[in-house]
């Protein structure tokens, strides 16, 4: 469980590893090193969050991370960003994030990171979170992320506490079980990042059909948004079915919502066009998958 304690316009980052010093609180698991292991509180009604750290690999084989998964998300997914003419892209890594020999990968704020989707407890500054990442050499390593202020960029301490607690202490979170089943659950869950707006995006239901598309903006801290406007693209490239665009409804100060449809199954590619003032807007795009 989630227990209480005191104390992206980028790519992944990859460091060349030249006498790197190591942190007090390290988390190893054979040649690999992980540390700064963290993420941020989460705003009202929000399901979804990021999940930071580095990994460092002492090794003199490229190691895989493969997947990731997290007691109270319905499922985890490991991003990255990327920019094509001047539009943010955000998608999963389907075949996992390599390290190289000797590099350092950071997964942080604007590039790289874990996406944890489907939350069914909020995320309060100060908490724990268990995080079983799955290597494909190393298997499966458990780390707790601390979770910083809504708007953090950084972890306090350079410490990780999955090295700093107990260990027994640590399996006793993992050991805790998923989120249960919901007809809520059906729905798909993404989050799109640009410089200067966020939105964390419901596809209710998440299959082939009509869909009620809710959107939740925050700015480049993760606090509410409010935009002039928002319109929603959806398109299907794959099977030939062309962009359509649809203006949102706003419900909240930072909440919209737009029906539209979706009649095939598979790969959709779905577009924001955030209009934080008329003179100032922000355009993401990112992949989201329908049953």
């Amino acid at each position: 469980m989630i227990s209480s304690k005191r104390a992206f316009a980028g790519t992944i980052i990859l460091t060349c590893l030249v006498g790197a010093p190591a942190f007090a609180a390290d988390t190893t698991s054979g040649d690999l090193v992980i540390t700064r292991a963290w993420s941020r509180a989460t705003p009202g009604g929000a399901r979804v969050a990021g999940g930071y750290l580095t990994i460092e690999n002492r090794g003199r084989a490229p190691e895989r991370l493969q997947a990731a998964s997290a007691a109270h998300a319905l499922r985890t997914e490991i991003h990255e960003m990327t920019v094509n003419d001047g539009v943010m892209t955000m998608r999963p890594l389907d075949k996992g994030l390599v390290i190289a020999p000797g590099q350092i990968v950071t997964l942080g704020p604007g590039g790289g990171h874990l996406m944890f989707i489907g939350l069914d407890v909020p995320l309060h500054a100060g908490d724990q979170m268990p995080v079983t990442l799955s290597f494909q050499h190393a298997g499966a390593v458990k780390v707790t992320l601390d979770v910083q202020a809504i708007g953090a960029q950084a972890p306090e301490s350079t410490k990780t506490t999955a090295a700093a607690e107990p260990a027994h202490r640590v399996e006793q979170a993992a050991a805790v079980p998923p989120a249960s089943t919901t007809e809520a659950d059906e729905s798909f869950f993404t989050h799109l990042h640009a410089e200067k707006a966020m939105a964390n995006v419901t596809v209710s239901p998440g299959r082939a059909g009509p869909v009620e598309i809710a959107i939740q903006l925050e700015d480049a801290n993760e606090l509410p948004l409010s935009a002039d406007a928002v319109a929603v693209t959806l398109g299907n490239p794959e099977h030939g079915v062309a962009p359509i665009t649809a203006n949102a409804e706003r419900v909240g100060n930072d909440q919209w919502r737009v029906r539209m449809s979706a009649p095939l199954s598979g790969r959709w590619s779905l577009g924001l066009d955030i209009r934080i003032t008329p003179s100032d807007a922000v355009n993401v795009v990112s992949p989201i998958l329908l049953r």
